[in-house]
């Protein structure tokens, strides 16, 4: 009779593992972008002339480019990740 449920493997294990990391990291880019357009409309509804409010802008755009900033760094992992899973 044949054994038709695949054993565990390192190698499936290793597989699985970068597979759940692509995936955590992609899951990560998408809420980074989603964050970062949702300050999109703060940007423009805070640009008053009070300084309280123009601090508050500054902040925002601060946070906006923060929050891209780590959306290229996660996509530097993700294409490091890629690579790893080719060779």
């Amino acid at each position: 009779m044949l054994n038709i449920i695949a054993t565990s493997s390192p190698a499936s294990d290793d597989l699985w593992r970068w597979f759940s990391a692509q995936r955590a990291i992609s899951e990560a880019i998408t809420a980074f972008e989603d964050a970062g357009s949702g300050l999109l409309p703060l940007v423009e509804a805070s640009e008053w002339q009070a300084d309280g409010v123009r601090a508050l802008h500054a902040l925002i755009i601060d946070l906006k480019d923060r929050t891209m900033a780590e959306v290229g760094v996660l996509n530097s992992r993700l294409w490091e990740l890629e690579a790893a899973g080719r060779s």
